[in-house]
């Protein structure tokens, strides 16, 4: 279930921890209880549980969620919780994961023009506003960890970056925010993130 606050209709949410990357927003008189009813707007169901934490660009709301063996991308109006579009695709292979933390935990980004979402194994995509799937990277490899992926990429200027594990080819990737061309990859050599 997704709830929107009835107060929530303030600056833009783009990312996991908001815009400046700490969780700290600079709004004022937000609701600090709220139930069933008190200090809602709108509430829809959501097809599935999920970690992954919205985020928010004028009148749109996105939010990761696996259903079944796919991984979406879900659009919402904000003013009345609508469901706009949902957009994804079909896991290859079923990844380890923890039962408190299902597929699609990572959260998306957004620019205002293109919303950009790590589905772990299966790779990073980029839709526009509308739905339509701008590029993708399916060449990124396999991640494995018994807690599951939960990575969510950032953009920076230009940039996309993506933390790329855990797993074997686990490394730090920046790529072309407009294209998905890489532009840098820093592999990891610790060894770190199979079963750590």
């Amino acid at each position: 279930m997704m709830v929107i606050s009835s107060s929530a209709f303030a600056g833009n949410w783009p990312a996991w921890r908001g815009p400046t990357g700490d969780g700290i927003t600079l709004e004022t008189n937000l609701p600090i209880h709220w139930s069933a009813t008190q200090n809602v707007r709108w509430k829809t169901a959501l097809p599935a549980r999920g970690n992954s934490t919205p985020v928010v660009w004028g009148e749109r709301v996105f939010v990761t969620q696996a259903v079944g063996d796919k991984r979406t991308l879900i659009c919402f109006n904000r003013k009345d919780g609508k469901l706009l579009w949902q957009q994804g695709v079909t896991s290859k292979e079923k990844e380890l994961t923890h039962a408190t933390n299902p597929y699609c935990s990572a959260s998306p980004v957004t620019d205002g023009e293109r919303v950009i979402v790590s589905f772990a194994s299966d790779g990073l995509y980029c839709y526009d506003f509308s739905g339509r799937e701008m590029w993708s990277r399916t060449d990124l490899g396999p991640q494995s960890h018994i807690w599951g992926g939960a990575v969510s990429p950032m953009i920076y200027q230009e940039t996309c970056v993506l933390n790329f594990w855990p797993g074997a080819n686990t490394y730090l990737l920046a790529v072309n925010k407009r294209t998905g061309a890489t532009l840098w990859k820093n592999i990891e050599e610790t060894g770190f993130g199979m079963n750590d």
